[in-house]
């Protein structure tokens, strides 16, 4: 197995294996991958991964050819693709059903940003995304989840990055980042915000989102050009 491969394969088991232990999924629910030079690395379909090892891994390439590993993808490597293939900046990707942020997908609402938590991350809410009809879901269906994720942050004219993920109706989160490591960050993130969320709107209905000034300093001071922002 070429380095590159093995270092990558290493890393997807290691952040598959820290995602199945954590609280943004229960039982074997939930995917993480990661691009490397030839395409990107998955997590195999329905694995235990106490049971499993990063061989097990599978690489494809950016049109879904298999590039290593004898075991079948995961059943949202579409999704992952299409995010690869569009968005070269992404370098990792999480999917999680985490309580919180999937409740906000299941009553189809958006993360807005009350404070300068949500903030420090992003300046803007987590979206979620617009409903697939009838026959993207008979046909397609990981595929055009990856589109419609695509198409909403076009539609709201914001860069991939400058979110931490987007939560896809009546699913789940994908998250992203510069690598898998900041993905599975970002998956956290965009659960912890969504949990800051509910409860900001439980204590007042009336809560008004964060001013937009302050959300930029906020996201610039840890973020922008002249970041300075250390804890």
């Amino acid at each position: 197995m070429k380095e590159e491969l093995y270092q990558i394969k290493e890393r997807v088991f290691e952040i598959n294996s820290k995602l199945s232990e954590s609280s943004l999924v229960i039982q074997n629910f939930g995917n993480a991958s990661s691009r490397f030079s030839e395409g990107f690395v998955i997590k195999p379909s329905g694995v235990d991964l106490s049971n499993s090892n990063l061989s097990e891994m599978v690489a494809l390439d950016f049109d879904g050819n298999k590039l290593d590993g004898l075991l079948k993808p995961s059943s949202d490597e579409p999704t992952h693709r299409i995010i690869y293939k569009t968005k070269e900046e992404v370098g990792g990707i999480v999917h999680s059903h985490s309580k919180f942020a999937t409740a906000f997908a299941q009553a189809k609402l958006k993360i807005d940003n009350f404070g300068t938590t949500h903030s420090d991350f992003s300046k803007y809410s987590i979206l979620v995304t617009d409903q697939l009809n009838k026959d993207q879901v008979k046909k397609d269906y990981e595929l055009n989840t990856g589109i419609k994720i695509l198409e909403k942050l076009q539609e709201e004219g914001l860069e991939i990055l400058e979110v931490p993920g987007i939560l896809t109706v009546r699913h789940g989160v994908f998250a992203w980042g510069n690598s898998i490591e900041e993905a599975y960050n970002n998956a956290e993130i965009n659960e912890y915000v969504a949990e800051m969320c509910f409860i900001t709107r439980s204590l007042n209905p009336n809560a008004k989102t964060i001013e937009e000034y302050i959300a930029e300093k906020h996201f610039n001071r840890k973020h922008g050009p002249n970041k300075y922002y250390g804890q």
